[in-house]
């Protein structure tokens, strides 16, 4: 898309060509803004604020409530290493528009849910209040209660190609992409998603990989992370420079989960929120490990110690000169 190419164009595609865009957010979470969709998936958020989404706010309510109190999951930084060169031939490292699932976005950690108001609209009186709940909720019912004026679109979500007013940082993961607020975007992706609306515009910095994880403090946590960290490291889920190496197992991970290359906590914490946000379980095995191993925390780290005495014990054999070493010191005893 150009610069001075607006995001809400009058086009009105073809119902396969919906259908393909509809398919391609519900499944990948996403939709280049240049592609030849585009047009389709601006197409499919006018029509569904023009004719489904809901101005009641009893409705709205709970729906904002959930979205403030929804779990956050752990998204890692980048390493500060380059990026990953297979992702990079998918994925443009640097910043670019495209069409996003606003269900798929969580909020900037480091800010809060403020009430505002109509705070896009400061020339407005606004009533200021502490109720970040119901401040939501009445922002997503204006939004829907302007049903898709095309002047509202332009100024809630960016007039031009380049200038979309919600910034996020996104992950990509075998349950599709996932995103967060970086810069601007809180309370705008949070109203359309309590609308429940298909797709919004989005400024988009891809976060490849290698990736960063925190750094254990003491002798119990480094336990459990060198358990959980070599379980996943050797059933195929993540790769890390030295899963047992203190300073060694927290950057340079590469990993087509990233969201579980933490800790077994906020593994199945981050999970369990993805999982709810696609609509269904994941069933299929994460690495060569089943899939329920995943719903403990206890579980993954006592799967990690059995798998550290075996790989000790291994490496015992090993340096003992395995087999041969064994026949050897058989012989010598005799």
């Amino acid at each position: 898309m150009s610069d001075n190419e607006a995001f809400f164009q009058h086009e009105d595609p073809d119902d396969a060509t919906r259908s393909r865009a509809q398919t391609l957010l519900q499944s990948h979470g996403w939709m280049c803004a240049d592609d030849r969709l585009s047009g389709a998936s601006a197409a499919l958020l006018i029509d569904f604020l023009r004719h489904q989404a809901l101005t009641d706010l009893a409705t709205l309510l709970p729906r904002a409530k959930e979205s403030v109190d929804r779990p956050r999951p752990f998204l890692p930084e980048s390493s500060t290493f380059v990026d990953d060169p297979c992702r990079v031939v998918v994925h443009d490292p640097g910043q670019k528009v495209l069409w996003v699932d606003p269900k798929r976005i969580f909020p900037s950690p480091a800010r809060e849910f403020e009430d505002k108001g109509d705070w896009t609209r400061p020339n407005e009186p606004t009533d200021f209040r502490n109720e970040p709940v119901l401040g939501l909720a009445e922002f997503a019912r204006r939004i829907a209660a302007e049903r898709g004026d095309l002047s509202g679109l332009t100024e809630l979500l960016g007039p031009e190609g380049e200038a979309a007013h919600v910034d996020l940082d996104a992950w990509e993961t075998p349950l599709g992409a996932f995103f967060r607020v970086n810069l601007n975007g809180n309370h705008r992706a949070t109203a359309f998603a309590v609308l429940g609306a298909p797709c919004i515009p989005a400024k988009v910095r891809w976060h490849l990989g290698p990736f960063r994880a925190s750094a254990s403090t003491n002798l119990e946590d480094d336990e459990l992370l060198y358990s959980y960290r070599t379980l996943l490291h050797s059933y195929g889920v993540a790769s890390y420079p030295d899963p047992e190496g203190i300073g060694m197992n927290d950057d340079r991970i590469y990993s087509d989960w990233p969201f579980l290359i933490d800790s077994a906590d906020t593994a199945v914490e981050s999970l369990a929120v993805m999982e709810q946000v696609v609509g269904h379980r994941h069933s299929s095995p994460i690495g060569r490990l089943p899939r329920e191993l995943f719903d403990s925390a206890d579980t993954l780290v006592a799967a990690g110690e059995r798998t550290r005495k075996v790989l000790g014990r291994n490496q015992r054999w090993i340096e003992t000169g395995g087999l041969r070493g064994q026949l050897r010191a058989i012989l010598s005893a005799r």
